[in-house]
């Protein structure tokens, strides 16, 4: 493998490693919802359900 082929893979394998350990190290947290947003939730969930009857 020649100096550009040692340097694009090292690169790549670098930003994959560095991306793991970022999203150990700060993580997504669950978000904050309201009272409003999850009623708006449920509502769209009750809506939207394929069980319901076709007329």
């Amino acid at each position: 493998m020649t100096l550009f082929g040692y340097l694009f893979w090292g690169i790549g394998i670098l930003a994959i490693a560095l991306g793991f350990f970022m999203q150990k190290k700060y993580g997504t947290k669950a978000p904050v919802k309201s009272n409003k947003d999850i009623m708006n939730e449920e509502i769209a969930r009750n809506t939207h359900s394929n069980d319901r009857p076709r007329i």
